[in-house]
């Protein structure tokens, strides 16, 4: 297994050298715009002191630091807040949100399925504009929306009112996963890519463990008009604003910008991910070609699509509802909110694990199925146990599939190559979240109370399913490496940097990763 994941091309110095002066000639004869977007990474390949092996591995390793201490707690913060945002209306649900807005039957689940269908309508709309807008303001931008979603939810007094800033948080959030999936694409490699996946993907049993302390404080507020859950709504918003302003002043776009670089170590890292990844760090294009051919000859969309959204459908339903469920064995709202708190701590550690699994060279494929085993475990105790502790146990394991989302993305986007494909594919998987999270809050029907046996069952066959699903998906790229064996790798960069960017499927030799 480990051959194949040597597979994926990576060019030596003099490889990458000559491969650089090839292009540069190239680009004399041709007359390259160096006013446009696709030219743009290529000044800093010109700049004439700075060679490909100008940076020793220490050297590198030195600079991959300070970008991740300059980019994991930006990121880490959006996906913690994006998560937060969500949960937070689940946390007041058990304070009291149900009887203050007057809401009835299976209206509080219709809250968690609208916002879903919002969030998936506008994935497609954010994939054209996240293709041709700079990430570090297009994100800002969604935090901002966000911020004033969860602040007008304060004031909300009924369903309708309820629905509607729902709705405008789901557009908000509707890109915050594409535009962190693109921003780790723009300044790691791909073996570097999914550890960084990992790192801010934490984030969100951080915002499990943040969502259960604030909603235990906020809980001890007396009552009133901002008192209880009102006052968490704004607080939340308030932290929304300040991290807008702070990815909006912090975040590079691309490394060709970024100041806190040298002009050596930003040309160091635009030629290196043009080799190694295939991509153009500047590419603000939108090419719809790649969407089609991908639509109509790659099969390996559908399987991803599957694959998030299994996985996505147990923890979307216990996401949602855990604190109800959790107070359904008998506990009151405090402690609901804080036995809710192990969740996180199961997410982040799940999560670490999955990215050491890859680290440690173990194929994303078989780091899947490890995660499969205790989330269907998870899933079976919660629907099958009786006492408390088994069904506390249960709703705790369940937190292990979290990290399947991000492996099955890191694994998405370590096999494909093209701009607009790579945006497309995390598109894709966050469309199966939506989905998954439409479904998942309408298993728990209220007519179902209190064993919701149709949910429980559900997140038994959902996950399962989801390692049925990586078995195929693993069997597709198999066939494929093997028919590309007898195939040298090839690449051209005059391609990508003339507009004629290849897909995975249209590149010679293409090494697809386990």
């Amino acid at each position: 297994m480990e051959r194949y994941l040597n597979d994926a091309y990576i060019p030596t110095a003099p490889d990458l050298t000559d491969r650089t002066s090839s292009l540069l000639a190239s680009m004399s004869q041709e007359k390259v715009d160096l006013h446009d977007s696709k030219a743009e990474s290529l000044r800093d390949l010109r700049t004439p002191e700075d060679d490909s092996s100008s940076l020793s591995s220490e050297e590198t390793k030195a600079l991959l630091r300070r970008i991740d201490l300059r980019l994991m707690p930006i990121m880490m913060a959006c996906w913690t807040l994006q998560f937060i945002d969500k949960v937070v209306l689940n946390y007041a649900n058990i304070m009291g949100l149900q009887k203050d807005t007057g809401l009835k039957g299976d209206q509080f689940a219709w809250l968690a399925t609208g916002f879903f269908i919002a969030f998936s309508i506008f994935q497609l709309p954010g994939m054209y504009i996240l293709a041709r807008t700079p990430v570090n303001l297009f994100l800002p931008c969604l935090l901002l929306l966000c911020g004033i979603a969860v602040a007008c939810t304060a004031a909300c007094k009924n369903f309708p009112s309820l629905m509607t800033v729902r709705v405008f948080l789901a557009i908000g959030e509707s890109g915050l996963g594409t535009s962190l999936s693109l921003v780790t694409m723009k300044w790691y490699t791909r073996k570097e890519a999914s550890k960084r996946y990992g790192i801010w993907y934490c984030g969100l049993g951080i915002g499990q463990i943040l969502g259960g302390i604030m909603s235990f404080g906020f809980q001890h507020v007396r009552r009133g008009s901002f008192g209880s859950w009102r006052g968490m709504f704004l607080a939340t918003a308030m932290i929304n604003l300040l991290v807008a302003a702070w990815t909006f002043l912090a975040l590079p776009d691309n490394p060709t910008t970024a100041k806190f670089l040298t002009p050596k170590e930003r040309a160091f890292l635009t030629r290196r991910l043009l080799m190694e990844n295939k991509y153009v760090v500047t590419a603000n294009r939108f090419d719809i070609s790649q969407i089609v051919s991908t639509l109509k000859s790659d099969s390996t969309i559908w399987l991803i699509f599957l694959i998030c959204a299994a996985c996505v459908l147990q923890s979307g339903a216990v996401t949602s509802f855990s604190a109800t469920i959790i107070a359904g064995f008998g506990y009151n709202s405090k402690e609901a909110a804080l036995l809710n708190m192990p969740s996180g701590v199961v997410s982040i550690i799940s999560s670490l694990v999955a990215t050491w699994f890859i680290e440690s060279n173990v194929p994303m494929s078989l780091a899947i199925l490890l995660l499969v085993v205790p989330s269907v475990t998870g899933a079976s105790l919660l629907s099958f146990a009786k006492a408390k502790a088994a069904l506390l146990a249960g709703i705790w394991l369940i937190n292990v599939v979290t990290p399947i989302l991000i492996v099955a993305t890191a694994w998405a986007q370590a096999n494909c190559a093209g701009h607009t494909k790579r945006v497309f594919y995390n598109a894709v998987t966050m469309v199966a979240f939506g989905v998954a999270n439409i479904c998942a809050p309408q298993t728990y029907r209220a007519k179902d109370a209190p064993n919701y046996w149709p949910a429980k069952v559900t997140m038994v066959v959902a996950t399962a399913s989801c390692g049925l699903f990586t078995l195929m998906l693993l069997g597709v790229y198999v066939v494929r490496n093997r028919k590309q064996r007898s195939t040298p790798p090839e690449y051209d960069t005059k391609d990508d940097i003339n507009g004629n960017e290849k897909t995975d499927l249209e590149l010679p030799g293409f090494r697809y990763v386990y």
